[in-house]
């Protein structure tokens, strides 16, 4: 019986530092995108992070791109509607949001807080996201279409 007790106990310290480990290894802090109440899909883009055991940083292609090799749908939105972006862990200076309008050209978006209006005229916007916190910084990207 105590046998039994003692591989239960070890077991357990297994899973708990194995989740541990995972947590300490998480890259940047996803971002929860809301607009009229409903999530806004994202993907990570080019992200820099200190892990526990180790630096990792990943370069990745434009957001134009990713958004067509993930073959991501545009999530469907009112003219002059808000986005709000929410973090778990708060970025340390806020967030940078940038509008594409072609493969090369960005456009600042102005952000009041965490929060910004897209535009009111219809067609299809795509967006990156970047934030910084003490272990690095990440970006992620979203499409929108205004309808």
């Amino acid at each position: 019986m105590g046998s039994l007790k003692l591989k239960i106990i070890c077991i357990l310290f297994i899973i708990a530092f194995i989740w541990i480990i995972m947590l300490l290894n998480a890259g940047p802090p996803k971002p929860v995108v809301l607009s009229e109440g409903k999530k806004v899909p994202t993907v990570q883009g080019t992200y820099c992070w200190q892990n526990l055991l180790s630096n990792e940083c990943v370069d990745k292609i434009s957001p134009p791109e990713i958004i067509a090799n993930n073959k991501i749908t545009p999530f469907s939105i009112s003219p002059q509607s808000e986005i709000k972006i929410n973090f778990k862990k708060q970025p340390i200076d806020g967030i940078e949001v940038e509008k594409w309008l072609r493969s090369n050209e960005v456009e600042q978006v102005k952000v009041d807080g965490n929060v910004f209006s897209v535009p009111k005229e219809k067609g299809t916007y795509i967006y990156s996201i970047f934030a910084r916190w003490d272990k690095g910084n990440g970006s992620y990207i979203f499409s929108i279409e205004v309808k």
